[in-house]
């Protein structure tokens, strides 16, 4: 899979390692309409869209970085130990590495320690910063990377406020991102340095994340049918030519619908072969056999003789 595009905005480039949604976040998207979360793992579910939003949000202002830069997002390290970084930022010969926070609500630091107003204390961000930041350094030095490294701990959510926010921790708070953005010289070119850095970092990536914490499921377990594009409910009836959703009335082509519920049972399946028959019962039995064999024959490579034919 290749992790570089090359983006073109007025006289401005940027090389970047683009942000997918985790692996874990896409299991619990569709999980969640096929099965009753426990507490559990609604909690992790949670937490997981809460993080990749505040990873998103963050993304917005990063648009805004005048003049080339290269940005790479979500690089999974392991040197010794494994680390998530959420943004690393390559510029003005530098290399900016990022800890993104979705916070929403109040809190406060005291002693080193930050808590929720109602005194409860927190995980404290700055030690997950501190961390990535020795790892990556680490990293860069075994590189011979020689680039200088800074890091910084941002609240991206405009709902939090922070009290008492250490000044000389690299915080970066909601309402100071936009300052803070525009305060980065405009750089006229990427050195030489700096792409060959970018290259060994996204060498050093591991694509597949031991962090995931997927919930248990297993096939029998999971409701089927075609939960509604729109609105997700598995509310959808047979209509001409495709389903519609008895909720919101939503209206998708059969075709397309038959796509997207294939793709889902490749997700959570992989063991698993595609067929005419596996794909109607994962449906719900609501379009025909014959017509998502028609559609599995389009879209998919056939393999296999006879009654043994299956899909990839």
């Amino acid at each position: 899979m290749k992790h570089v595009i090359i983006c073109k905005n007025g006289r401005d480039f940027m090389i970047t390692k683009k942000r997918k949604k985790p692996d874990e976040l896409i299991a619990y998207e569709l999980l969640s309409k096929r099965k009753q979360l426990n507490e559990q793992e609604k909690k992790r579910y949670r937490s997981v869209a809460k993080g990749f939003e505040g990873e998103v949000m963050f993304d917005t202002y990063l648009d805004k970085l005048a003049g080339e830069h290269i940005i790479l997002k979500d690089l999974l390290i392991h040197h010794n130990k494994y680390c998530q970084m959420d943004t690393i930022l390559l510029k003005n010969g530098k290399i900016f590495l990022f800890e993104i926070k979705n916070f929403i609500g109040e809190y406060y630091w005291d002693d080193d320690k930050l808590f929720m107003l109602n005194q409860v204390e927190i995980d404290n961000p700055l030690v997950q910063r501190d961390r990535a930041h020795s790892i990556l350094r680490r990293l860069l030095q075994s590189l011979d990377i020689k680039l200088p490294l800074v890091s910084y701990l941002i609240f991206v959510n405009p709902e939090c406020s922070i009290f008492q926010a250490p000044l000389d921790k690299q915080i970066i708070l909601p309402t100071q991102i936009n300052r803070f953005i525009k305060h980065f010289p405009i750089t006229t070119h990427i050195t030489s340095q700096e792409k060959e850095a970018s290259e060994n970092l996204k060498a050093n990536h591991i694509e597949n994340s031991p962090f995931n914490q997927f919930p248990a499921y297993q096939y029998d377990q999971l409701e089927k049918g075609i939960p509604c594009y729109h609105c997700g409910n598995m509310a959808t009836i047979p209509k001409k030519q495709g389903v519609e959703c008895r909720l919101c009335g939503h209206f998708e082509k059969g075709s397309e619908a038959i796509m997207r519920i294939c793709r889902e049972y490749q997700f959570l399946f992989p063991e698993r072969k595609i067929t005419s028959t596996s794909i109607y019962n994962w449906g719900g039995r609501m379009i025909s056999r014959r017509r998502i064999f028609r559609i599995l024959q389009q879209y998919y490579e056939k393999k296999g003789e006879h009654r043994c034919h299956y899909f990839e």
